[in-house]
């Protein structure tokens, strides 16, 4: 019980806060630290990110700090890159592909830390409150080619999230970091939504009766990781976020790295 409540604990506000990192924990703690086979802890961690990110999205709404438009089109966008690159990926070793991804998200790291420690420089232009949060992208090419891009990526590395979606979002589409984040749960969900529907046969035989409390807490603390979000800088959040990629990368990084040089 104590993985249960400390793990949908943790995911939950981290999806709450930042916007990404619910399944890239979920996956382990439901397998390692549960006891799940592998494939009920993939299918698991989505019912558990789902439910985070359907509960997050409310208080993030509330402050106008989603695009639905941007992140339901993105979520459509990305599923279909995701397919595509799920069909390639099988031609690489899964080594090769975690090394790639973990120096992926070096290279996101060191973009967002760049751009929010120069001085004086000037916030992105979603990045306050305003009466558009629901209106459609100011301009849809970098919308169409990022969610192409990312779906590929987190298809083609059988990760990603809100680990992607929210730099992308904020380096490429220009949103301000909480409306990255606030839209990122909308795509997350799409994802999820759209994963479990493939993965509808595997739903019956699965641990509901640790998926559920699991689930149940992460809902909640989703929403408190939105509230302590919604209060700290944004540039503190995004360098927040940055060093948490570094950390994922580190970690990818030591799992695939040495099988390769061995």
């Amino acid at each position: 019980m104590f993985v249960v409540i400390a793990g949908g604990l943790l995911v939950g506000l981290l999806m709450g806060a930042l916007g990404g990192g619910g399944a890239i924990l979920a996956v382990p703690l439901l397998t390692f630290g549960l006891g799940l086979p592998p494939e009920h802890a993939t299918v698991g961690s989505l019912v558990v990110v789902g439910a985070g990110a359907a509960s997050g999205l409310i208080p993030h709404a509330r402050s106008h700090n989603v695009r639905p438009v941007v992140g339901l089109v993105f979520g459509a966008l990305g599923t279909g890159g995701s397919a595509l690159a799920a069909q390639l990926s099988g031609l690489l070793d899964g080594n090769v592909l975690l090394t790639l991804f973990s120096v992926l998200l070096l290279v996101v790291a060191a973009t967002m830390i760049r751009k929010n420690t120069r001085r004086h420089s000037p916030p992105s232009r979603d990045s306050t409150g305003g009466g558009y949060a629901w209106s459609r992208p100011r301009s849809w090419a970098p919308l169409v080619l990022t969610a192409t891009a990312v779906g590929f990526l987190t298809g083609l590395f059988g990760v990603g999230g809100g680990f992607i979606i929210v730099p992308a979002l904020t380096l490429v589409v220009g949103l301000g970091m909480r409306r990255a984040i606030g839209t990122s749960l909308v795509v997350i969900l799409v994802n999820s939504t759209a994963a479990l529907a493939l993965h509808a046969t595997a739903l019956p035989h699965l641990e509901w009766d640790v998926v559920v409390p699991f689930a149940l807490v992460a809902l909640v603390s989703s929403v408190l990781g939105a509230a302590v979000g919604s209060r700290v800088d944004t540039r503190v959040l995004s360098l927040g976020f940055a060093g948490f990629l570094v950390l994922t990368a580190g970690y990818t990084a030591v799992q695939s790295v040495p099988p390769l040089l061995g």
